[in-house]
C-alpha cells in the first residue's frame, strides 16, 4: 500500500492505527502521532495525521493540538492511568460520549 505520510527519524510514533469518526461514518488508517516542543516556545505540540491514502469520507489534513505544560503533564497522567486500566483489563472511560 502507498503511504504519503512524512516520518522521520524524530517522529514520536510512526504508522499507529488510527480511526477518524463522523456522523454515520469511520475511516481508518495508518497514522503519524507526534509530540514535540518548539524551541522559544511554551507550550507542547501534539499532532496527528492520517495516511490521505486510506481516508474515504475525510479529507487530507494533519490536526495539532497546542498544550501548556501543565495540560501536558495532565495528559501523560491520563496516558498513564490508562495504561494501567489496560494492562489489567480495567475499563477507564473518559467521559465523552
Amino acid at each position: 500500500m502507498r503511504r504519503q505520510l512524512d516520518v522521520t527519524a524524530y517522529t514520536t510514533f510512526d504508522h499507529v492505527d488510527a480511526r477518524a469518526t463522523g456522523d454515520g461514518w469511520t475511516d481508518e488508517a495508518v497514522a503519524v502521532l507526534d509530540v514535540e516542543s518548539p524551541r522559544d516556545e511554551r507550550t507542547v505540540t501534539l499532532g496527528l495525521e492520517l495516511d490521505p491514502v486510506e481516508l474515504e469520507h475525510l479529507e487530507p489534513h494533519a490536526d495539532t493540538v497546542p498544550l501548556t505544560p501543565g495540560q501536558a503533564r495532565v495528559l501523560a497522567a491520563e496516558l498513564e492511568s490508562a495504561a494501567d486500566a489496560a494492562e489489567s483489563g480495567e475499563a477507564m472511560t473518559s467521559g465523552r460520549r
